[in-house]
């Protein structure tokens, strides 16, 4: 795309702001490709009863591909990520629990002084 209101107009999609609703009406590049994407919309619902069956050995041949430790055991970013946000929340309630008992620390000091 040569015209940055092109690529504009592709990433907003709708109406959008007026000055990019105004170029989609007048430019025939952006209009073809409102048009193509009107027409993906409504083929795809017809598609939603499509099965692909994937040919045998697929699965086994991106896996040796894709290297040994990629292929070991494909959930351990989702363990990974579960574990860092139980340790982001344990920090968060130590570090409110922390605050509390300081503020209850200075409390009683202020009382006694």
């Amino acid at each position: 795309m040569r015209n940055p209101l092109c690529f504009f107009a592709s990433r907003f999609p709708g109406e959008g702001p007026a000055f990019l609703a105004r170029h989609r009406a007048c430019c025939l590049r952006c209009q073809a490709a409102a048009a193509r994407e009107r027409s993906l919309r409504r083929a795809l619902p017809g598609l939603a009863d499509e099965v692909l069956v994937a040919p045998p050995g697929l699965q086994s041949g991106v896996l040796c591909r894709l290297g040994e430790q990629d292929a070991a055991d494909p959930r351990r970013p989702l363990v990974v990520r579960a574990a860092a946000r139980y340790a982001a929340a344990a920090g968060l309630v130590l570090a409110t629990g922390l605050a509390f008992a300081a503020g209850l620390a200075r409390r009683q000091s202020r009382a006694l002084g």
